[in-house]
């Protein structure tokens, strides 16, 4: 009998076959549900009963052990973006992780508690919280003897409706990377909206960002503590056509909001000490700029 059955919930969490053969997590509660694979600690769903998901998975994604899920949320670290002869950010979302706790909870959200096998100086747990709203708590420890520099973030593809109908809000005036050309800019206008290719890196930021979707009637509220970086990404035509686990047209109906800590944001964390970057994302009715 495999050891995580036995943290099973009748009714509320089972563990079965994904697609590809990779073992995930399916949570039911009263207002939601949510998929969890093992593989790379990958939410791959979560969505409230009775409106669309939110959070976007590639139709093209394959479901291999060897390469990450593509879509949903993947689990940076300890780097973000390419190192040679290395897999690209990171070694997590590439690795099975451990379940090792469930809690059904007063409010009848459901909590999940993943550990990533140790690699390296570091040990990391990963809690899951599936209520009304998709709650995610990456914690790093560094139980060796010296300083230990590292990356994070928690790379969220959001569902939209329509690319060019959304805006986001919460980044105005932060000064960010912007990868397609090298070169640090500053955006003072009050709302981001997408018509090309976009891949900005916002440093020094803990604010919350809202991403409005008429399409949707709706406002997701990406809300975090722990980090002082986020990335907003859409790969455009181009890119989505050299993207071999990417649907050519895919990039009409997602838009990443990510929240970490990389680059000069990084984080550098004493021995014996632990960090945790905390990600809450619920949503709600669209009104305008503003949600109920």
């Amino acid at each position: 009998m495999n050891p995580s059955r036995q943290l099973e919930i009748p009714g509320r969490v089972s563990l079965v076959e994904g697609r590809g053969g990779l073992d995930k997590i399916v949570v039911e509660t009263p207002g939601s549900s949510a998929e969890i694979y093992l593989h790379g600690a990958h939410v791959t769903r979560f969505e409230k009963k009775g409106e669309p998901p939110l959070l976007f998975l590639s139709e093209a994604s394959e479901y291999t052990r060897q390469n990450p899920i593509r879509g949903g949320v993947p689990v940076i670290f300890p780097w973000f973006g390419p190192r040679d002869g290395l897999p690209g950010h990171g070694y997590a979302r590439t690795t099975e992780w451990e379940w090792i706790e469930t809690s059904l909870l007063p409010d009848e959200s459901v909590s999940l508690r993943l550990r990533l096998p140790r690699h390296e100086d570091f040990e990391v747990e990963y809690r899951v919280t599936v209520g009304n709203e998709l709650t995610l708590e990456l914690t790093v420890h560094n139980p060796g003897g010296g300083v230990a520099g590292f990356e994070t973030c928690l790379h969220t593809y959001f569902q939209i409706s329509a690319i060019e109908a959304i805006s986001i809000t919460g980044l105005s005036n932060s000064g960010f990377l912007d990868r397609l050309t090298g070169t640090h800019k500053t955006d003072s206008s009050p709302e981001l909206r997408i018509s090309s290719e976009v891949d900005r890196t916002y440093q020094d930021t803990t604010a919350t960002v809202e991403i409005h979707d008429p399409g949707h009637n709706r406002t997701i509220r990406i809300a975090k503590s722990g980090s002082r970086s986020t990335v907003v990404w859409n790969p455009w035509i181009d890119k989505s056509i050299r993207l071999p686990d990417f649907g050519d047209e895919e990039y009409l109906r997602m838009v990443c909001v990510e929240s970490g800590n990389i680059g000069p944001d990084k984080t550098i964390l004493p021995a014996g000490e632990s960090t945790t970057l905390r990600v809450e994302i619920s949503c709600g009715k669209f009104i305008g700029q503003r949600s109920v």
